[in-house]
């Protein structure tokens, strides 16, 4: 795998020895600080020099055939450690300038967003590291041309038959040849999505176990911070999500319905203004969803934008204020795709006006699909745009689909027709969901490409400032990118993360594609602690089935393995993509027990005390919407938790604490000790005295007589909700010592005057990992691992006697101190 220092894929706008002039201010920042009354605030985004030179880095990525999740990585690896080393005396001068309402740092880019004074924001100009300044502007929806819809409208419901737009596009002729965009995740950046719509629910990303009661990760509301709960502010973005994946037990309006989804809110909330801020973090939410770079799973393989900025929002042409954002999601894997806007021959909407090379931005159009002829609709905004690196003239927009009278998902249950490049945009997306499905790391570039050449050419011949490159057909792109992929790699049963240490675990593959694999040449290559790379043969069950069997390895130990196989033209072609450099992991152990597991379904004995006047814990379907920054769901997805007095209204803790405390839990194995919690103190939901209240966790292994302190959430630091999962290995607790007695106690508390503090306690479990008929050197109990309980066994058996038996390590025939020692020495 390639590395490239964080300096090597910069770009700086000048070098260390000259001295910088004073940041530029856009014109729309200038004329807003000059409007602006003294003492009042404007927002602003400061953007430093550093900036990630994402075309090289792009280059080098095509040149290695990357993986997407390769690109990710390092993408957003760099694009941190970019931030991180650059932001800070920015962020130090900040927090002790007179002026500066509220700041928030960036990586997406390389910026600070700023509230501040016109003083404040003319002394931040003339900073060294400061290059560029821009207003916070509010966005908005390319709102549909069909007149606005309530509740009363009739409802839109059609047959069982394909909406005439998702027929259009040919994906029905995808679906039958099994490409449906299955396994592949889409997004939107829209008003929120209807999670209980039927056409929908359970297609979100939020349910699926990989997610593990993390739904915050599938879906972001940046106003009122009510992540992992996913509802529409409006009807916009449950219609825009329709026409991608809706699907059964709903009606078929959804171009890839095998698909599975995240969403953003945001857009248009009513009465809180819309700001490019709340698009920015929407952007880096997107990038890694899951705040780890190592895992691609969590990140979208598009996104589709139905908004878009104008000039009276103060946003000339060709402004470049969401590039960089854009250009980043790219990198790192995600295809993004805008709206051209419904201005008509009025001009384009921003960023779908950007034309600086062929792919970026892509702007979609609109065609009517009810007559045969498809034309463009009379609202969807023309080019040309004058958005290129040089100022010359462009054809814009880049791609057409279906926009007119799109019969999709309308929140509540229902369905409802509008016409609108927002309609259309959708379509596109859900085509690259099925293009997605066949290869999944081809390059965002490549995706854009194959989908101009294969589209249906529509007015004047070639690209035009009407349609662009034409009619979007699904089937055409898709049979394209099947000629990507000599072989293709499918597991049945999955890629295991368990891999039996006593030998002989097997995993299932399905080889398949247009190329003609070489007889004898399928193999898998894995590599253990202190080994190189090692070899064997996989065994051919029948012509497009294989089967690698594992040999036997060290309890516990970490796997890397790929899979490779030859073809009779000689190419190479490997499981991961561009295996070695990247590879697949499991761990050696037989399997995983659980000793203990709490999702509070039913009352277990769990007991509440406390002398706080209101907030108690009581165990609910968490039903408060997260108006006051209170879980809007429980942790893990079964249904109820603990929370501290649900509902929507006032009903946070008041006047002292409340503590929640288990019944006795077995421990005497030990293991693992997880669980989800959620604790709001923090920001606008803090209350007057924000972010000076504690969460108390605590331990006690003697039934409750004493307790040791397991962690302190607050003062400050995570104490913004959501619900974060939590672990602790029992045996390396301060006193721990295994017991039947364990318990387990939570205390939130309201102990400063103005505070607001809203708890939550859910998924609590104790598990081990372990290992069958595997030697371990110094396991004297015969549980696949080295802990306190070796000790104790030994210590229980101390001076006995004994031939062959788990616990004489030396093997002396005696229970003693050498046998204790070699305990030690394998811990």
């Amino acid at each position: 795998m390639f590395r490239m220092t964080a300096a090597a894929m910069l770009i700086t706008c000048a070098g260390a020895s000259v001295v910088l002039a004073d940041a530029e201010i856009d014109g729309s920042l200038q004329r807003a600080m000059d409007s602006t009354p003294s003492g009042e605030s404007v927002g602003a985004l400061l953007y430093l020099h550093d900036q990630l030179d994402v075309a090289s880095l792009e280059a080098q990525f095509d040149a290695e055939r990357a993986t997407r999740a390769h690109r990710h990585q390092i993408v957003v690896e760099t694009l941190q450690a970019t931030a991180a080393a650059t932001q800070e005396a920015l962020l130090d001068a900040i927090e002790g300038m007179d002026g500066v309402t509220e700041h928030r740092a960036f990586w997406i880019s390389n910026l600070v967003q700023v509230e501040a004074t016109v003083p404040a924001l003319l002394e931040l100009s003339s900073r060294d590291d400061v290059m560029l300044m821009y207003l916070d502007h509010p966005i908005e929806l390319v709102a549909p041309v069909t007149p606005d819809i309530t509740a009363s409208n009739p409802v839109v419901t059609r047959g069982a038959e394909p909406e005439p737009g998702v027929a259009a596009v040919r994906a029905p002729e995808c679906w039958a040849d099994g490409f449906d965009g299955t396994g592949v995740l889409i997004a939107n950046l829209d008003t929120g999505v209807d999670g209980s719509h039927p056409s929908l629910a359970s297609r979100w990303a939020g349910l699926r176990p990989e997610y593990s009661g993390n739904t915050q990760w599938a879906f972001l509301d940046p106003y009122n911070e009510n992540h992992g709960s996913p509802y529409d502010s409006g009807y916009h973005g449950t219609h825009t999500m329709g026409s991608v994946c809706g699907g059964s037990p709903g009606l078929p309006i959804g171009v890839a319905p095998g698909s599975h989804w995240i969403a953003s809110a945001g857009i248009d909330q009513g009465g809180i203004p819309a700001t490019v801020t709340s698009a920015i973090e929407a952007f880096e939410w997107m990038a890694d969803p899951d705040g780890s770079p190592f895992t691609v799973f969590d990140v979208p393989s598009v996104c589709s934008n139905s908004w878009g900025l104008v000039t009276s929002h103060g946003y000339p042409e060709c402004d470049q204020t969401f590039w960089g954002f854009l250009d980043a999601c790219e990198a790192a894997g995600t295809v993004v795709l805008f709206s051209a806007g419904n201005e008509g021959s009025g001009g384009l909407r921003r960023p779908g006006d950007r034309a600086s090379d062929e792919y970026r931005t892509c702007a979609v159009a609109a065609i009517d699909p009810y007559d045969s002829s498809w034309p463009i609709a009379s609202f969807s905004s023309r080019g040309p745009t004058y958005c290129t690196e040089t100022g010359t003239v462009a054809i814009k927009p880049d791609i057409a689909a279906p926009g007119v009278n799109t019969n999709s998902a309308y929140p509540g249950g229902s369905y409802s027709s509008l016409s609108g490049t927002s309609m259309a945009s959708p379509h596109v997306n859900g085509v690259v969901a099925i293009m997605r499905q066949a290869n999944p790391d081809l390059p965002v570039n490549q995706v854009k490409q194959i989908i101009y050449d294969t589209a249906t050419d529509l007015g004047s011949a070639g690209k035009d400032n009407d349609y662009g490159y034409g009619m979007i057909d699904a089937y055409a792109a898709l049979q394209v990118v099947l000629t990507t992929v000599n072989l293709s790699f499918n597991y049945p049963d999955g890629r295991p993360d368990f891999i039996e240490p006593s030998g002989g675990a097997t995993v299932m593959v399905n080889i398949t594609g247009p190329a003609t694999p070489a007889p004898g040449t399928a193999s898998l290559h894995y590599l253990l602690p202190g080994s190189g790379w090692l070899t064997s043969a996989l065994t051919q069950i029948d012509s497009d089935t294989y089967m690698a069997e594992f040999p036997e390895m060290e309890c516990g130990a970490t796997v890397q393995w790929y899979l490779s196989i030859q073809t009779l033209a000689g190419d190479y072609v490997t499981s991961p993509y561009n295996a070695p450099s990247t590879f697949w992991t499991g761990e050696a152990w037989s399997g995983q027990e659980i000793s203990f597991e709490e999702n509070f379904q039913s009352d277990s004995g769990w007991a509440v005390s406390g002398d706080a006047t209101a907030g108690q814990w009581e165990r609910a379907t968490p039903n408060g919407g997260g108006v006051r920054c209170d879980p809007s769901s429980d942790g893990d997805g079964s249904g109820l938790c603990y929370v501290t007095q649900n509902g929507s209204g006032d009903t946070d803790i008041d006047g002292g604490s409340t503590t929640l405390t288990s019944p006795s839990i077995d421990a005497s194995s030990g293991g693992t000790l997880s669980y989800r919690r959620w604790y709001s103190n923090g920001g606008e939901c803090g209350g007057a005295d924000a972010g000076n209240d504690i969460f108390v966790v605590e331990f006690s292994i003697d039934g409750g007589l004493s307790w040791a302190e397991l962690e302190v959430v607050g003062p400050g630091g995570d104490v913004n909700g959501g619900w974060i999962e939590t672990q602790f290995e029992l045996d390396t607790l301060p006193g721990f010592t295994p017991s039947t007695e364990f318990r387990l106690r939570f205390t939130a508390s309201d102990l400063n005057d103005g505070s607001i503090v809203e708890a939550g306690v859910d998924g609590i479990s104790i598990d081990r990992l372990y290992c069958n008929d595997v030697s371990v050197p110094g396991d004297a109990n015969g549980d696949g691992i080295v802990s306190v309980d070796d000790i104790l066994y030994i210590i229980s058996l101390w001076g006995d006697s004994c031939t062959n038996c788990s616990a004489d390590l030396s093997g002396d025939g005696a229970i003693g101190v050498d046998d204790l020692l070699l305990v030690i020495a394998n811990w």
